[in-house]
C-alpha cells in the first residue's frame, strides 16, 4: 500500500520544531536578573501560523492512520460505514479502550476545529474558558498522534 502518512507526521513534527525554536528565539531574560522573560512581538505570526501546521497535519495524520489500521483491520467496506464517525468513535471501533487517550482525543479534534475553523467572536461575549493555546495545543496534538500511532499498533 502506498501512503504519505509519515511524510504528514514528519511536516507536523516539523512544523512544532518551528514552534519551539521561535519561542526561544522570541524570548529573553528580563534585565537586572529579575524572574521572567521578555516575549518579542512578532507581528508576522509566525509561531501562530507553524502551530497551525502542526495541528493540521497531525489531523492529515490521524485520518491517514486510521483509514489504513481500519481498512486493514475491518476490510474497506466496513471501515466507510465508520468513516464519518468522531475521532474518538473511530478510535473505539478500532479496539482503543484507554479512557485517558480517548479524553486526549476529545481535546485534539476541539481544539483543533476550534482553531483551524475560527468563529469570530465579539470580545466582551469571549469567555476565559474559550481561550485555546495554538502552541500549546500543537504541542499536546503531534504528542497525542504520536501515542494514537502506538496504542493501535499494539491492538491485536
Amino acid at each position: 500500500m502506498f501512503s504519505n502518512l509519515n511524510t504528514y507526521l514528519a511536516i507536523a513534527e516539523d512544523a512544532l520544531a518551528e514552534v519551539q525554536r521561535l519561542d526561544v528565539a522570541g524570548r529573553r531574560p528580563k534585565p537586572n536578573g529579575e524572574p521572567g522573560f521578555i516575549i518579542t512581538f512578532d507581528p508576522d505570526r509566525k509561531s501562530f501560523k507553524q502551530s497551525l501546521i502542526a495541528l493540521v497535519f497531525a489531523g492529515v495524520y490521524l485520518e491517514a492512520l486510521m483509514y489504513i489500521v481500519g481498512t486493514q483491520r475491518l476490510g474497506k467496506n466496513a471501515y466507510l460505514k465508520i468513516d464519518r464517525k468522531k475521532y474518538e468513535e473511530k478510535l473505539v471501533d478500532l479496539g482503543i479502550r484507554d479512557l485517558e487517550l480517548l479524553s486526549n482525543c476529545t481535546r485534539f479534534r476541539e481544539a483543533r476545529n476550534d482553531l483551524v475553523h475560527e468563529k469570530a467572536v465579539e470580545i466582551e461575549k469571549f469567555g476565559a474558558a474559550q481561550l485555546r493555546n495554538a502552541q500549546e495545543e500543537a504541542k499536546i496534538g503531534v504528542e497525542f498522534v504520536r501515542s494514537v500511532a502506538v496504542a493501535l499498533h499494539n491492538v491485536p
